[in-house]
């Protein structure tokens, strides 16, 4: 999965498109410690904004949706953890909030799935965000509308 999102990364910078990190804080992830810091595989550059976030969305408590607007973004790529919290709570609310949203197909991932295995999990959530709220796609398919 890190190669996938550091290769996403990559092309996402090559297009000239903007690269905004979110980073989830809470009991488990505490803010300072090793598990809380980002990967360095997909360490933002200097230039890259990173949201902290306690909630699941991105949006909530984070000014993500000022940032965003005050750019004029409209569209948004998502990739990332937590497939069935963080991932799909932020794909809706984006949705809501009136973005077009694009999700890298099999670009997030999943720790907890309860009777699913992680795979079919993901699946599963690909499948109602493409019918419903995202486009599901390959990131060159994406970028290239």
């Amino acid at each position: 999965m890190l190669t996938l999102w550091h290769d996403s990364l990559v092309q996402a910078r090559q297009a000239g498109l903007e690269v905004i990190h979110v980073r989830h804080h809470d009991k488990e992830l505490v803010k300072g410690t090793a598990d809380w810091e980002i990967h360095s595989t997909v360490a933002p550059l200097a230039s890259e904004k990173i949201f902290d976030k306690t909630f699941n969305s991105a949006f909530k408590e984070t000014g993500l949706h000022t940032y965003l607007q005050e750019k004029g973004m409209e569209q948004l790529i998502i990739m990332g953890m937590a497939t069935n919290f963080c991932i799909d709570t932020t794909i809706k609310v984006a949705f809501e909030l009136g973005y077009k949203v694009a999700v890298i197909q099999d670009g997030t991932t999943t720790g907890y799935s309860g009777k699913l295995d992680a795979k079919d999990l993901i699946d599963y959530y690909q499948n109602i965000w493409s019918w419903n709220f995202a486009q599901v796609d390959k990131l060159e398919n994406i970028i290239r509308g």
